[in-house]
């Protein structure tokens, strides 16, 4: 009988170092896991950044498009302009030509009247060294007489006014040559001043250009950098998977060794560990309305959760004092997923209550339920112990939200579900 139970006893104690090989494998597989899903939130975040400076560079294109689009109708409008000026120009300085062949032949015809009174006077002044009385003796009679008076006095008026005339012609083109002259001088100042702004314009327009090339370039370049981080995230989304699957796989195993190795235990009539262990799997304790229970029959709280100077790093739940062997409930119903052995943990149950939420239940001296059950919101499922890495007995008790199906969330303060 002595070698039978020894025997036995071989046998549990290698599917436990089985079974804590498997979990340290488990444990190394989270340290990956969570390596990955950290560089997958900083690619995430870093991919999200640069979705919004590639945004805010789209606008910004859109913007200065609009304002070339603006500027161009500018352009256009004051070439319009320019245009119409040079044919005014145009037209203006042909006929200040005209004007001013106008006024020099104005000029010579007005010298060349003078000239001809000039000798005409002459003429007269010479026929007026004779005297008038020679002239009125010269004539046949009073007609003839009057006749010759008359005709030099419509000489001398005649050439007058053709000369009056001609000089009011002349400075009627004079006034008029001033005018377009001034005109011409207008024109071209206008001229002048569009093609100021159309220069104008157009460096806007070219730096504008230059810009929205920069912008298209620095557009590229983004949606390029974009893309690795997307392919890098596709990728370490691939390895992630990846490693879910192998912690689902360990996790299975070794929840199928723990439990090949408590049958085993309790075939050879052997509790599995040299102290007595009260059993209270038929405790049980009321839910009220079929939501979360305290996990305990004490309210001690000997840790709290979060981050501890003491101990370098978070805590990932809280630690529930209580009496050696005293029950251990279900905090809310749900299906267990792991009932096994942990070198760090030791006893413990993780229970997947749906919604990516699972409770998780440490340093167990006994384990009431297995992998795959079904248990009810304040069922006894453990009994309190000190396995693992532990210093005296108590429960430490954790919530994890966000799980995808298997270890692969992250712990929550579980006083967010439960209360003493």
């Amino acid at each position: 009988m002595k070698r039978l139970h020894t025997r036995l006893l071989s046998g549990l104690m290698a599917c436990v170092m089985a079974f804590s090989l498997s979990l340290t494998a488990f444990a190394v597989d989270e340290g990956d896991k969570e390596e990955k899903e950290q560089q997958i939130e900083a690619l995430e975040q870093e991919k999200e950044a640069q979705n919004a400076a590639l945004g805010e560079l789209q606008t910004d294109k859109a913007n200065t498009e609009a304002e070339i689009a603006a500027l161009d109708s500018q352009l256009a409008d004051v070439q319009g302009q320019i245009d119409a000026t040079n044919l005014e120009l145009e037209q203006t300085e042909a006929a200040l030509e005209q004007t001013k062949i106008d006024l020099a032949a104005a000029r010579e015809k007005e010298q060349q009247q003078y000239e001809t009174l000039k000798l005409r006077i002459k003429v007269m002044y010479k026929k007026g060294e004779t005297g008038y009385l020679e002239i009125l003796l010269a004539a046949e009679d009073i007609t003839s007489l009057l006749n010759s008076t008359e005709y030099i006095s419509k000489i001398s008026d005649y050439d007058s006014n053709l000369l009056q005339s001609l000089q009011e012609t002349r400075t009627q083109i004079e006034a008029l040559e001033k005018q377009q002259e001034e005109e011409v001088e207008r024109i071209k100042q206008l001229k002048q001043e569009l093609e100021d702004q159309e220069a104008e314009l157009q460096g806007i327009l070219d730096e504008k250009a230059a810009y929205i090339q920069s912008l298209n370039a620095t557009i590229e370049y983004t949606e390029e950098y974009i893309a690795e981080l997307e392919e890098n995230i596709s990728m370490e989304q691939q390895a992630l998977a990846e490693i879910e699957a192998e912690i689902r796989a360990a996790a299975a195993a070794a929840a199928a060794a723990a439990e090949a190795a408590a049958q085993e235990a309790a075939a050879s009539g052997d509790g599995g560990g040299s102290s007595y262990v009260p059993d209270v799997s038929g405790a049980s304790k009321p839910s009220y309305g079929g939501g979360w229970v305290w996990p305990s029959d004490t309210t001690m709280l000997t840790d709290t959760f979060g981050y501890q100077d003491w101990r370098g790093g978070s805590h990932n739940g809280i630690d529930i004092g209580a009496s050696y062997g005293s029950p251990i409930y279900a905090a809310a119903s749900g299906t267990v997923w792991i009932a096994g052995y942990s070198s760090s943990a030791g006893n413990w149950v993780v229970i997947d209550h749906g919604g990516g939420v699972l409770s998780v239940y440490m340093h167990a001296s006994a384990l009431y339920v297995s992998s795959g059950q079904y248990v009810s919101a304040g069922q006894s499922i453990a009994a309190v112990g000190s396995t693992g890495w532990s210093t005296g007995p108590h429960l430490h008790f954790g919530v994890m939200v966000g799980s995808s199906g298997g270890y692969d969330g992250y712990w929550v303060d579980p006083l967010g579900y439960v209360s003493p």
